[in-house]
């Protein structure tokens, strides 16, 4: 049982993370329109905060270190591979919580939208300061940061409100069928 469960986090994870890759090159002209933010979240919403935390470390680093435009300064490399840790560790939190109390899938997918609209903040503020402080002028760079940010948090707010109520119930549906309702 324990074998099987760590073979589907892996699958499940992958696979999510494959297709976040899948849909972002597409869109890579697109700027701060991505699928990595929801892929993360749930990955964590699904095996937890740790295992969210590293695999949303994990594979922003791999996307951002060979990302077509190259890779970012140090200091904003850092602070996307933290920011995107940090989604996953949020949805990790997400799913813990939604157990704990017992929610209902519309208090739940509410929470998860929330949820995600906040780890988007954090990954473009964190992402801004490293830039900021890489580039400077620290306020000018800050304030010109703040179009792409609203741009970044409206479309994760579109991707949680559309897709996460369909990849909650296709992943939680299909943990049953591979691992039994009581591991999850």
């Amino acid at each position: 049982m324990k074998r099987a469960l760590a073979v589907r986090r892996l699958a499940v994870s992958g696979g999510l993370v494959a297709a976040a890759f899948a849909i972002k090159y597409p869109l890579i002209g697109v700027p701060n329109v991505e699928p990595f933010t929801l892929a993360f979240f749930c990955v964590g919403y699904m095996f937890g905060p740790a295992w969210g935390l590293f695999v949303g470390a994990a594979g922003e680093t791999i996307y951002a270190t060979i990302n077509p435009y190259g890779a970012s300064i140090v200091p904003v490399w850092v602070a996307q591979i933290v920011g995107m840790g940090v989604a996953g560790m949020i949805g990790g939190w997400v799913g813990l919580m939604k157990n704990r109390l017992n929610w209902d899938r519309k208090r739940t997918i509410a929470l998860a939208v929330g949820a995600g609209i906040a780890a988007t903040l954090v990954f473009d503020l964190l992402t801004n300061l490293a830039l900021a402080w890489g580039i400077g002028p620290f306020w000018p760079v800050m304030i010109a940061g703040i179009p792409f940010a609203g741009l970044h948090i409206a479309s994760n707010a579109l991707l949680f409100i559309l897709i996460f109520p369909i990849l909650r119930r296709w992943l939680l549906g299909s943990a049953s069928t591979v691992v039994g309702p009581s591991s999850i």
